[in-house]
C-alpha cells in the first residue's frame, strides 16, 4: 500500500530593504520592467502576471512621503527599513491540476491576509507571477507609522507626522515575531489544505546562485552499501516482516545517498535545455555564414579542420579589406540633422529687399 502524500506547505518569506537603489531594482524585477529577459522566466507563458494591489509606480509617492519625515539619521542601507519584500507561495505540487479560478481564490486570500495583517495603507504593491515555474506572489510592505512621542501623542513640531519603523509591522527584530508570522500565515492558508513549515527546522533558504554553484560542483562520494539490520528474537519468528523492514531501511539509505546525484542530473538537464534553446536561435545564422563562406571559397569549408579553418579566416579577412577599399570616402563635414537646419534658418535674420531707385 503506497504511503499517503504529504500535505503541501504554505511558504512565506520576507526580507528587509534599506536602500533606495535596492528597492528600485526589486520593484523593477517584480514589475518585469528590468527582468523581462532573465533565464528563469518562461518565454512562452500562457498567462500574464496579475497586479493584486497597488501599482508598479508606487515608489514616487513613497519617496515624497519619506522626504517629508523627520529622519535625521537616515542613511542608505544602514539605519531605517524602507520596506519589506514578501514572497508568498506554496509547495509546487499544490499548483498541479489547479484551475484558474482556484489559483485566483488563493491569490485573493493572500492579498486579504496582507491587508488584514499589515493594513491597507502599508501594502504598497503586490503582483502574482505566472511566468515562472511555480506561481507566487511578491509584495512590498512599507514600514510607516505615525510619528508619536512616548505618551502616544502625535508630534506636530517636526516633519510631516510620519516615520519609519520595523515595529509598525510587528517585526521589530525578535525571532519569535517571525515565528508568529508563520503561524498566522499558515492559519490563513489552512482552508487550501496547506500546512506550516516545521518549527525549529535548521533548513535555510538557499539562493539560486548558490544552488547553481553547488550543482556545478562534481560529486565524488561513493555509494556505500547499506548495512543489514541485526534481527531480534521476535524477527526470527516473523521472517517476512523482518525482510520488509530490512528492505525499507536499505531503500531509504540508498535513496538518501543518491539524492545529490539526482538533483545534479536534473540541474544539468535544465542547463542543457537552456543551451539548446539558445543554439536553436543561432542555427539560422550559422547556416547563412556557412553558405557565405562557400561562396567566397568556392567549396563548403570543414571548420573542424585546422587548415581549412585558417584558409576560411584568411579569405574572410581579405574579403573585409576589399569591401573597405571599395567603400565611398566619408564626407569631410556631416550634414546637420533636419531639425538643426530648420533652427539655423529660423535663427538667421531675414534680409529686407532693397528699395527701388
Amino acid at each position: 500500500m503506497p504511503a499517503p502524500a504529504k500535505q503541501p506547505f504554505a511558504i512565506a518569506r520576507t526580507e528587509k530593504i534599506k536602500a533606495w537603489t535596492t528597492l528600485s531594482k526589486r520593484v523593477g524585477h517584480v514589475a518585469r520592467t528590468t527582468a523581462s529577459a532573465r533565464q528563469h522566466l518562461n518565454p512562452k507563458a500562457t498567462e500574464a502576471n496579475i497586479t493584486l494591489c497597488g501599482d508598479a509606480n508606487w515608489m514616487k509617492d513613497f519617496k515624497n512621503l519619506v522626504k517629508g519625515m523627520w529622519l535625521p539619521q537616515l542613511k542608505q542601507g544602514t539605519t531605517h527599513t524602507l520596506a519589506r519584500e514578501f514572497m508568498l507561495t506554496a509547495s509546487p505540487q499544490w499548483f498541479e491540476g489547479k484551475t484558474k479560478k482556484q489559483r485566483a481564490e488563493w491569490a485573493q486570500a493572500n492579498t486579504d491576509w496582507l491587508i488584514e495583517r499589515f493594513g491597507a495603507d502599508r501594502v504598497a504593491y503586490a503582483e502574482l507571477h505566472l511566468d515562472e515555474q511555480t506561481p507566487h506572489i511578491q509584495a512590498f510592505i512599507v514600514c510607516v507609522k505615525k510619528d508619536t512621542n512616548r505618551k502616544g501623542e502625535l508630534r506636530t513640531d517636526r516633519g510631516n507626522g510620519w516615520t519609519l519603523s520595523d515595529s509598525a509591522l510587528k517585526l521589530g527584530g525578535h525571532c519569535s515575531e517571525l515565528s508568529v508570522l508563520q503561524d498566522e500565515y499558515a492559519e490563513a492558508m489552512k482552508r487550501f489544505e496547506l500546512r506550516r513549515g516545521i518549527k525549529g527546522s535548521p533548513a535555510k533558504h538557499q539562493t539560486i546562485a548558490a544552488w547553481r554553484k553547488q550543482m556545478a560542483r562534481p560529486i565524488d562520494k561513493p555509494i556505500v552499501p547499506p548495512k543489514a539490520i541485526e534481527p531480534t528474537l521476535a524477527d526470527r519468528f516473523n521472517i517476512e516482516e523482518y525482510g520488509q523492514r530490512v528492505a525499507k531501511a536499505a531503500h531509504a539509505d540508498v535513496f538518501k545517498q543518491m539524492k545529490p546525484y539526482h538533483q545534479q542530473a536534473k540541474a544539468q538537464a535544465k542547463e542543457l535545455a537552456e543551451i539548446r534553446s539558445k543554439l536553436s536561435i543561432l542555427e539560422p545564422l550559422a547556416e547563412a555564414f556557412k553558405r557565405f563562406m562557400e561562396l567566397i571559397l568556392g567549396h563548403a569549408p570543414n571548420l573542424h579542420d585546422m587548415e581549412e579553418r585558417s584558409e576560411a579566416l584568411e579569405a574572410l579577412t581579405a574579403f573585409a579589406k576589399a569591401v573597405k577599399k571599395q567603400a565611398p570616402p566619408a564626407a569631410v563635414e556631416a550634414a546637420p540633422p533636419p531639425a538643426l537646419k530648420r533652427a539655423t534658418r529660423s535663427a538667421e535674420p531675414a534680409q529686407k529687399p532693397k528699395p527701388a531707385a
